[in-house]
């Protein structure tokens, strides 16, 4: 509902991590991103995508961007997502004086299909100049298709299958729902059964001790980087005692992965091969 004009189209473009990536499907090469950047072991984040993290110059991490460096980089534009309708997600408190140095543009994701997202960044990489037939551009979406409809199909073999998405800390279990996440809704649309958590927020935070309060037969974990590894949560004797995990029904959670045709058609690919090989009678 905001609306950005300026004089010229934007040449100079800064994006949060996942939005660069999800431009760069398109087309896009933005000179600077902000954000999750790589791992420990130098890989990239797979909230970075295809970006070749060499060619951009990297602002750093939430909340806490290098202004003089975005000065510097004499930016057009600054994108992001949109978290609770104007609050850009990443910048945090930074956020009034990033907005006094650059024009800001933020795509939803808040109460949306992750459908209506992608078709945002594909229209906004449009405005940006990609071109939008391009063979590689069109043939992302051709096999986005192609694995909705292999996602479906597997949905639709386990119609009684329970699925419970959760990120994770030391100290609490956090429960994702799809009234919130915008993937998790598009999953949720395709037919897939998910968990719908009790509050009014992204996540509802619980003590491990309540880990079993939703029952489930399969479990998908957040993945990104500084979460509990696999040996932190075999750690924990409730999460070990889950069904899902006993039965080991577990699988991975992108949450935060760019938003476009490209990346998501092999997300959804391995979430159809998860389903096929879950029970759905474990609770």
């Amino acid at each position: 509902g905001i609306t950005v004009t300026l004089p010229s189209r934007p040449e100079r473009i800064v994006a949060q991590t996942a939005a660069a990536a999800a431009l760069w499907d398109y087309g896009i090469r933005p000179v600077g991103i902000f954000g999750p950047y790589r791992m420990e072991d130098g890989s990239p984040d797979f909230q970075a995508g295809n970006i070749d993290l060499d060619a951009v110059e990297y602002l750093g991490d939430y909340g806490e961007m290098d202004l003089e460096k975005l000065v510097a980089l004499q930016a057009d534009v600054y994108v992001d997502f949109a978290l609770y309708d104007d609050q850009l997600w990443y910048l945090g408190d930074t956020e009034p004086r990033v907005k006094e140095i650059v024009p800001t543009i933020g795509i939803s994701m808040q109460g949306v299909s992750i459908l209506q997202s992608i078709e945002r960044f594909e229209e906004l990489a449009g405005l940006l100049g990609a071109d939008l037939s391009a063979p590689e551009v069109v043939e992302a979406k051709e096999e986005f298709a192609a694995a909705e409809a292999d996602l479906k199909a597997a949905i639709e073999e386990k119609p009684d299958l329970r699925v419970l998405v959760i990120s994770n800390s030391l100290d609490q279990i956090y429960i994702a729902s799809p009234e919130w996440m915008t993937d998790l809704r598009y999953f949720a649309d395709l037919g897939l059964d998910i968990v719908t958590h009790e509050t009014e927020d992204f996540f509802e935070s619980l003590s491990w001790e309540q880990a079993n309060k939703y029952p489930a037969d399969l479990i998908l974990v957040d993945q990104r980087p500084g979460l509990l590894t696999q040996e932190q949560l075999n750690a924990i004797p409730t999460w070990t005692s889950l069904p899902a995990v006993q039965a080991g029904q577990v699988g991975p959670w992108y949450a935060g992965a760019p938003y476009s045709h490209h990346r998501f058609a092999p997300i959804m690919r391995e979430l159809a091969e998860i389903i096929r090989n879950s029970r759905d009678d474990i609770v």
